[in-house]
């Protein structure tokens, strides 16, 4: 079996118009926003049937279980979650474009998986 690394970047923004504005900007730019998960308060209170979920699914992406926690908290306290899956060559330009628009506690993680699969079986690219 053959294994691959996929690269999640995760970030904290504190104001709904920089997140905005800095998703825009990675659409300009060419970045895939399929790559793109957006969390927010109201979403976790809404579809998150167990309050560690949300800890989990960062879990699942090679996060530390501490810094899944502090994530999960920071959601808590009405931040908002950019979570970008599955990227590689693209994360010095994604990180540029969202530091210049306020992204806190940035943090890049690795998470091997089976080559050739991702999440919900989606091919991965290698």
């Amino acid at each position: 079996m053959v294994f691959t690394t996929c690269k999640y970047a995760v970030g904290i923004f504190s104001i709904r118009q920089d997140v905005e504005a800095a998703l825009g900007e990675l659409k300009n730019a060419g970045f895939s926003l399929e790559k793109v998960s957006l969390l927010t308060n109201a979403w976790i209170k809404s579809a998150m049937g167990e309050e560690d979920s949300i800890s989990s699914a960062l879990a699942r992406r090679g996060i530390p279980k501490e810094r899944a926690k502090f994530y999960k908290s920071q959601l808590f306290e009405g931040n908002f979650l950019l979570v970008l899956e599955n990227v590689k060559d693209e994360i010095d330009d994604a990180k540029a474009i969202l530091q210049q628009r306020g992204i806190q506690e940035w943090g890049v993680y690795h998470k091997k998986v089976r080559s050739g699969w991702g999440k919900k079986g989606n091919k991965v690219s290698t």
